[in-house]
Order: structure tokens, then sequence, then C-alpha cells
């Protein structure tokens, strides 16, 4: 074969040596491309089931001190006890939808898993062990909220009221009355609270008429009134929640923010539940608001809010977030839903799908 012939020969059969060789590095690019794609697929997703009471029972109110301790509370002057997240429950109180002339127990209060207070109108309820309860004397009307195991608050119509031991007997601190200003004209009024929160040991509010904000920086000792601005919509606050002493939400015909210790007051775009719902937080930035089959929530610390309807077997009464990846929601027939984070092949009877809540980030800080 001569040089011609033999250049001629390399030139044909070059392209189809290079085909050959470069033919089969296609396969696994679609490996790869084909676990790239398995990847990607979440691990885990947020559901609300099942860990309901097996009696017909209306449910009030709900209290986690942790992700699995908690209390229940409601008709039959009823207290549930669980140590395991739901999956069993202890009736302290109650327990029996039969029972005669016994009143429902509407609302719950929890210092740590010990010291507990559980109220029926006037009539209060205390545990210092966590599983046994003793009947309170006396006149209790308006809900208590506690600071220690023993000093706590409570307000009913234009008067605050503390204790300084456990809710035994309770001390006139002050008469709510402010001056503002109401169509041009100056009045001089009383005014009723019926919300109270407390960020810290020393600071706390108490909210309910219209333009008024009591607030406390010594612990409750004294309670000064801020007034504020006369606005067209109903200003009455149904419910309060503190993220620190100074930054706050209130619960009216909307939501609002204050940023100043309840100075003032701004709106925040969000659709709350019908009715009266509560706010309450996690930690400085997953929240919630949930009553019926409404659940509002947010994930940068009231910043922005979404909304989910949650098809739960009967409408939310009350709810418990001890966690950001840890709610309860409770309401009628004995109905008791666990929100919890589970592998993403998870199943459960009675399962429902829920809004994911993401991880804390590096400057997540509880609040008190």
């Amino acid at each position: 074969m001569n040089r011609f012939t033999l250049i001629f020969a390399l030139l044909v059969l070059s392209p189809c040596l290079v085909a050959s060789q470069t033919a089969p590095t296609r396969k696994p690019a679609q490996s790869t491309a084909a676990g790239a794609q398995k990847a990607t697929q979440p691990k885990f997703k947020a559901i609300f089931e099942p860990v309901n009471y097996k009696e017909d029972l209306t449910f009030f109110d709900v209290f986690f001190v942790s992700k699995e301790e908690g209390w229940v509370s409601g008709a039959a002057g009823t207290v549930l006890h669980t140590k395991d997240g739901g999956n069993s429950w202890t009736a302290e109180l109650g327990g029996d939808p039969k029972a005669q002339g016994v009143r429902a127990l509407k609302h719950l209060f929890f210092t740590n898993a010990r010291h507990g207070w559980a109220q029926a109108g006037p009539a209060m309820f205390r545990t210092t062990g966590g599983e046994n309860w003793q009947q309170v004397t006396g006149d209790n009307d308006g809900d208590a909220v506690f600071v220690s195991d023993v000093n706590g608050f409570r307000t009913y119509g234009d008067r605050m009221y503390g204790t300084t031991n456990g809710g035994t007997s309770w001390k006139l601190i002050s008469h709510c009355h402010a001056k503002m200003e109401v169509g041009g004209l100056t009045q001089e009024k009383s005014c009723e609270v019926w919300v109270l929160n407390f960020p810290s040991a020393n600071v706390g509010y108490g909210l309910g008429d219209m333009r008024i904000t009591e607030k406390t920086v010594d612990g409750g000792a004294t309670w000064n009134v801020l007034v504020g601005p006369e606005e067209p919509d109903d200003q009455r606050v149904n419910a309060v929640f503190f993220l620190d002493e100074n930054t706050g939400y209130a619960v009216r015909s909307g939501l609002y923010r204050t940023t100043d210790g309840g100075q003032t007051w701004q709106g925040v775009v969000a659709q709350l539940p019908r009715g009266r719902p509560q706010i309450k937080f996690a930690d400085h930035e997953v929240g919630w608001s949930c009553l019926e089959n409404t659940l509002t929530y947010t994930v940068d610390g009231g910043k922005h809010w979404s909304a989910r309807e949650v098809r739960f077997p009967t409408p939310v009464i009350a709810f418990s977030l001890p966690a950001r990846d840890r709610g309860y929601v409770v309401g009628d027939h004995g109905m008791i839903y666990r929100y919890r984070i589970v592998p993403s092949d998870y199943t459960a009877k009675g399962m429902l799908d829920a809004p994911m809540m993401p991880q804390a980030s590096a400057t997540h800080t509880p609040p008190q």
C-alpha cells in the first residue's frame, strides 16, 4: 500500500473510531440525570394526624409545655394529660361525658410541667405536681396568667388583680381609667381589659377595650394606660401575643403589630380565621392562628402570613404550638389532632396534609 492510499484510509476510518469510542459515555449521563431528579424529591412532609380521646367530649383549650407533654380541658370538668405526644391520654379530672352538673373547663395555663391552672368561670383548679388537682377557693373570674409558680394576674371588668400564692387569694392592683378624645371631645372613662400577655417576668400587656393598652414594666406592681388613636374599624382586641418586650401582635377586626412596646400599632396583611382566633408563636419566626378549618401561619416573624384550609373532621376550637415542628388542635367529639414532620412515605389513618414549617435559622431565639 503506497503512502497516498494509507493516508486516505486513515482519514476515512478516524471519525468511525472516534464515534465508537465516545458513544458509550452517553448512558452514564442519562443515569446521572435520573439520580439527580430522584434526589430532589422531598424526604419529609408535614401532616396533622388524629390522637383523639375516645369519648364524646368537647374540648375548649389545650396547653403543651413541650413537644410530648401537655394537657387538654373541656366539657364535664375534664382535664386530660399526655406525656407521649397524645398517643395515650389520662383523665386527671372528669373525662365522663355523662357527668351531670359539672362546668366545662375553658381556660388552661401552665408555667412548667408541674404548675398549672384550669378555670371554669369563677371556679379555678390548680396542680403543683402536674397530675393531682385541687380547687382554689374564692372568686376567680377572668382568665388568669402566671409569670411564676405563685405570681399571677387576672382582669375582670375594669379591675386588675394579682396573686402571690398561686391563686389562693387575690389583691386588687388597679382600675383601668383613661382620658381620651372621642369625636373631638375629651372624655374621662373606665376601660376594660380581658387579654393578658407577659413576654418577660417584668414586662406585661393587657388589651381589650378599643384604643386601650395597659402595660407594666415592674412585674405587675403598677400599670400604665396607653391610649391609641381613634380609628373607624372595631378596635376591640380578642387576642394578643408578644415575641419580646417590644414586639407583639393583636387580633381585632384584623391583625395589628407593634414594635415600640404598644405605643403605636400598624395593620398587617393577613387572612385570619373567622370568629375570634387566638395567635401564638413557637419562636421569633414561626407563629399560628388556627380556628375552625383555617390555619394562618408565618415563618418570618409575622412580616408575611399565609392561609391554608385544613379539612378537620370538626372545627378547631383551640390550639397549642410548643415548637415550630409540633402543634396540637382540639374540638368537638374528643377531637385532638397533632401536627408534626414525618418521612415522605409515612401514612396514618385520618392523616391530613399540612404546610411545612422550616428549620430554625441561626439567629433563632425562642420567646419567653
